[in-house]
């Protein structure tokens, strides 16, 4: 095939000047090093970004295939975003917390992974350790906060056919450093010191020296992020409406706006609350016994959270997390063979406890190896509570993962959900489009697949797992509300916390650590629901292609339960929406031929 784009060119410059980025991608040519940081290092990136944009440009577009064409708008989109980020956001000048997560990145696949070869690993592991001094001293300089920016109104994000740049100049406010990622990067620094003592363990002492010398950087890093950086952090790290909107262009790859997002959230919230007091009013004589009569007399939220309550009673013991989630991922590919809804996968996948350093970070989650890198093994990490968790505390969480929860993990997680679908866009031969993907597709397909599943009769009718099920998805739209009202609106915790809890039938726990991570973060808490309704769009149009109805089997405005649709097969629409990698729902669309 003729690289009209020189895509290997393109991913080979990239590599150069973001090596933590390419090691996740699996380009592995710069393991060892950290890419130039400070001035030089981001006037090396933004002309990286400027020849680029102008070599592709240049490209005649009648010149290059339908696929060609797409793989040129995906660079072009994330080169944009790349520009964005380093011109825009500048989180290294306000943001403590975005150096730890770019050093955590950087050793984590060294330990975890297993590509190349030990030695070879172990060696860009010693060469990352060594550089971790400056890095952190670097860090700390950098953080100064950011001026008033006066910046081009169109921000050159994606947008649809139908959407005008706008012209002129926005100005953006100035950022002071952030109190808040200050105070979470003093309290999670001291992951980087047991990655590096994780270094240790895995390859030997080899490593001690510097190992011990990133440990002896990180403490200094917390003493001066204590001592000079938190008394001057007078930020929060909103990004208020103009720059949180320029964001979420460029992450939503342009296929939705903050309005849109609202009118579809607003819409969907309401009908899964209703369809979830139906369910609830449904089963609650079998969960509730003697007291569903009066349950049933009651407030209907009320009821919802007693039916959710009991149905999280049935749980396994806590030693046996691991075997159920095993025993679920197994019943989960025993439906696809019986269904042959769509292909799974060849490369392995092991199931195994979280390791103790991403425990205070996740829970249940894949960890996939980088797109590039062929026939690597998946991780699926299942996290148990912590050992000192009281009696209480390890009951609160069984309750959460109870056993339906443990099903629609193992569903979201491995299969058909990130396992399957990162499996099968690691087969791409478009090395842009895998190198390049697009967290929308990939966690909205998740969302989009567990639904899949649930209409295509997984659970065999068990309501139970239903109302667990819309409970989620209520969270996903829930975090799509709460990233914007935070960001773009100025809202408070309290209306956070009434969304969450009140509304959304959250633990009051989890609700407050996603407030946390929703301040923490910008404009990926909406990617759930915005590429789960990106896949239900592609379906829609689909049956529509086919000449048949796009209609619910009982009317409700809700995702999933079509009515079928003559000419439109589900397994072969599946199949087609994997074969293309991980685009952007845009692009995605395109690919199908379905695009308005």
């Amino acid at each position: 095939m003729i690289d009209a784009l020189d895509a290997a060119g393109l991913l080979a410059r990239f590599a150069a000047l973001h090596p933590v980025a390419a090691t996740g991608m699996g380009i592995h040519d710069y393991d060892g090093s950290w890419g130039e940081h400070g001035p030089a290092g981001r006037a090396a990136r933004l002309d990286w970004c400027d020849r680029e944009e102008g070599r592709l440009i240049a490209i005649p577009a009648a010149s290059l295939s339908p696929d060609d064409l797409c793989d040129r708008d995906l660079a072009l989109g994330t080169i944009r975003a790349i520009r964005f980020e380093l011109q825009e956001v500048q989180p290294e000048a306000w943001d403590a917390l975005h150096t730890v997560s770019v050093i955590g990145g950087g050793l984590f696949p060294l330990i975890a992974r297993g590509f190349g070869t030990a030695e070879r690993r172990a060696s860009d592991l010693a060469s990352r350790l060594a550089q971790v001094p400056a890095l952190l001293d670097a860090a700390v300089a950098d953080l100064t906060g950011l001026p008033e920016l006066r910046v081009p109104a169109d921000d050159g994000a994606p947008r649809r056919g139908r959407d005008i740049p706008p012209t002129g100049t926005v100005m953006l406010p100035a950022r002071p450093v952030s109190r808040l990622h200050t105070e979470t990067a003093i309290a999670q620094a001291p992951g980087i010191a047991e990655l590096a003592e994780l270094g240790v363990t895995t390859y030997g002492e080899a490593l001690r020296g510097p190992a011990d010398a990133a440990i002896a950087a990180t403490d200094r890093f917390i003493e001066r992020l204590q001592r000079e950086v938190l008394p001057k952090s007078s930020g929060e790290g909103r990004y208020g409406a103009a720059l949180y909107d320029r964001a979420l262009r460029h992450t939503l790859f342009g296929s939705h706006d903050r309005a849109a997002i609202a009118a579809k959230g607003e819409q969907e919230f309401a009908a899964v609350r209703a369809r979830m007091i139906s369910i609830a009013q449904r089963i609650a004589p079998e969960w509730l016994g003697e007291r569903a009569t009066a349950a049933l007399g009651g407030d209907r939220s009320t009821l919802v959270a007693e039916v959710l309550h009991a149905i999280g009673g049935d749980h396994c013991a806590p030693e046996e997390m691991l075997d159920r989630s095993r025993a679920e991922t197994a019943r989960c590919e025993a439906f696809i063979r019986k269904t042959g809804l769509v292909d799974l996968p060849k490369e392995p996948l092991e199931i195994m406890w979280t390791p103790l350093f991403l425990r205070a970070y996740a829970g249940a989650f894949l960890d996939a190896p980088g797109p590039l890198d062929r026939g690597e093994k998946s991780f699926f990490y299942v996290t148990p509570a912590p050992d000192d968790a009281t009696p209480e505390q390890v009951e609160s969480k069984m309750r959460e993962d109870n056993n339906r929860m443990l099903a629609l993990l193992a569903i979201h997680e491995a299969i058909p959900g990130h396992y399957l679908q990162l499996a099968a866009a690691n087969q791409t031969p478009r090395p842009l489009r895998a190198a390049f993907g697009s967290g929308v597709f990939a966690e909205g397909w998740a969302v989009y697949v567990t639904q899949v599943m649930i209409d295509e009769g997984f659970g065999d009718g068990d309501l139970a797992l239903e109302l667990v099920h819309w409970k989620f998805y209520l969270r996903c739209i829930a975090n799509a509300l709460l990233d914007a009202g935070i960001h773009a609106d100025g809202r408070d915790e309290a209306w956070a916390l009434d969304l969450m809890v009140g509304q959304s039938w959250q633990e009051e726990a989890e609700a407050k650590a996603k407030y946390l991570r929703a301040r923490l973060t910008s404009t990926q808490l909406p990617t759930y629901f915005v590429g789960s309704m990106g896949c239900w769009e592609a379906e829609d149009r689909a049956r529509r292609a086919a000449g048949g109805p796009v209609a619910h089997v009982d009317g409700a405005d809700l995702p999933g339960n079509r009515v079928e649709t003559p000419g439109f097969s589900r397994p072969k629409h599946l199949r087609a929406v994997l074969s293309h990698g991980t685009p952007p729902i845009p692009l995605l669309e395109r690919l199908l031929g379905l695009a308005e």
